[in-house]
């Protein structure tokens, strides 16, 4: 019961709730009360390893709601690195589902928002960027803002030193856009915000907007300024590439979405190679595939989102692989898919040939691999086979012990594959998969782990109060971006 609870919440990493965090609250839930050793070390591992945000908070709220001191503890440093808005999404959530209104939540939120206030300029960038939640955070829980933040987010009287008197500035200067191009610049005025008040777009303004950029922004909007003959002005190409640097280290960069930036921008490759060397360079921070691996696509008829997702997964072990990796996609047979480079593109390219069609043989790449070495195996496919050879049979054959992840496509109810894997005796890692590509980053940590997975966890240590006096800087002066 304990490890249902656990896996079902470690396999929820790899489903978006898109903001609705009750539909990932009961796993949270049942695992904290099933599993508390394991949910509190679990919170921390995440919180340096996972990419889906909905879990941030929700580790948050449900350790700041626990009956365990210590984990009240923990979770109050845990959510301060989080932004305004997953804040103001976990207090709503701890207030309405959770009906928590402990002085935990309070002093929780009242130390992330007096840290900000002791930094007006931090302050200002979270007011700029979401001044909803800023207020929310304050008005629900009756906290008392100091005199500075009563100006600026309830009397809408910002003071002379206030970034938000510029942006009022600059609503009445569409018509003149180099003068918004200097105070956008000077000030570092957001990307999203500036773009919402700009002028017409002359180089000024445009070269301002890449200034203020952060480096997900940038990598966002890269189409956009190629377009606009951007990176054709050597200033603004340098800065570009000076922003894709700094991606490799800024914690708010998505790894998948750079990857596939790749896939939409026209030929560059001085671009294109300052793209993949950022992207490699953040997933191998995360780790490494040290274990010979075999990555097993299903291509028979209808898997067509196995495919997809098996270009992605290639690109992302391909890029963090230091052993062997094979890939196989197959029906009724099996097809070697190899690739040179390990990009996005690439990897679509060397699928371009494989077409979902066939019978499924889950054990055709197994009987095909038979003389290689391999230590894991991540599978993708819905598990139904209806054809020799199969998969639990072939990999008994191996005479190995040979891990595996499934990456469950489809429905939920029992297939042929895990009645098959019941019978004899083979163990199955499954995870289900409900379709969000962006979250297969996830996977990385399962295929990395060089130990269990759980020992893994359980070294990461609680946070304890002590913590909450060697935060990571949360706001860069010298470029107002928020770490």
């Amino acid at each position: 019961m304990e490890l249902s609870a656990r896996q079902t919440l470690i396999n929820s990493f790899l489903e978006a709730s898109h903001g609705r965090l009750q539909a990932q609250g009961e796993k949270h839930a049942r695992a904290l009360e099933l599993d508390p050793a394991l949910y509190g070390h679990l919170s921390r591992w995440y919180q340096q390893n996972g990419t889906l945000r909905d879990h941030h908070e929700l580790f948050g709220a449900h350790l700041l709601n626990a009956r365990d001191p210590e984990f009240r503890s923990h979770a109050k440093v845990l959510v301060q690195t989080l932004r305004p808005y997953q804040l103001a999404r976990l207090v709503r959530y701890s207030k309405e589902v959770l009906k928590n209104r402990n002085r935990s939540l309070k002093s929780a939120v009242l130390y992330y928002l007096q840290r900000r206030e002791a930094d007006p300029l931090w302050f200002d960038e979270c007011v700029l960027r979401d001044r909803r939640s800023m207020r929310y955070l304050y008005a629900t829980l009756h906290i008392r803002p100091g005199l500075r933040a009563q100006q600026v987010l309830f009397q809408e009287k910002p003071p002379a030193d206030s970034r938000l008197r510029v942006l009022r500035q600059l609503h009445g200067l569409r018509s003149n856009p180099r003068l918004q191009a200097q105070l956008i610049r000077d000030y570092r005025i957001q990307f999203t915000t500036a773009l919402g008040v700009a002028g017409p777009l002359v180089p000024e303004l445009l070269e301002s907007l890449v200034y203020v950029m952060t480096p997900q922004q940038l990598i966002n909007n890269l189409g956009f300024l190629q377009r606009r003959g951007a990176l054709e002005v050597p200033a603004l190409r340098a800065r570009v590439m000076e922003k894709i640097q700094l991606a490799k280290t800024e914690s708010r960069v998505h790894d998948a979405k750079s990857l596939t930036a790749l896939k939409h921008l026209a030929p560059d490759p001085g671009l294109r190679r300052e793209l993949l060397e950022m992207s490699q360079t953040r997933l191998r921070s995360r780790g490494t595939i040290s274990k010979p691996t075999a990555l097993l696509v299903d291509k028979s008829g209808s898997m067509e989102v196995c495919v997809e997702i098996g270009k992605m997964l290639a690109c992302l072990c391909s890029t963090i692989a230091e052993a062997p990796l094979f890939v196989e996609a197959f029906d009724g047979d099996s097809f070697t898919v190899s690739c040179q480079e390990p990009t996005f593109e690439a990897w679509e390219k060397a699928f371009r040939h494989i077409r979902a069609d066939g019978w499924t043989s889950l054990g055709a790449p197994l009987r095909k691999l038979r003389d290689k070495r391999f230590e894991q195996i991540l599978l993708i496919s819905d598990g139904e086979e209806n054809t020799q050879p199969f998969f639990c049979e072939e990999l008994r054959k191996t005479g190995r012990d040979i891990e595996v992840i499934w990456l469950k496509v489809g429905g939920s109810s029992q297939t042929s594959l895990e009645h098959s894997a019941q019978r004899l005796g083979v163990n199955l890692r499954t995870i289900p998969f409900q379709g969000d590509y962006y979250n297969l980053p996830n996977l990385v940590p399962l295929l990395c782990t060089k130990d269990t997975l759980v020992s893994e966890i359980l070294e990461v240590p609680l946070y304890v109060d002590g913590d909450l006096q060697h935060l990571p800087p949360g706001f860069c002066a010298e470029t107002y971006e928020i770490l």
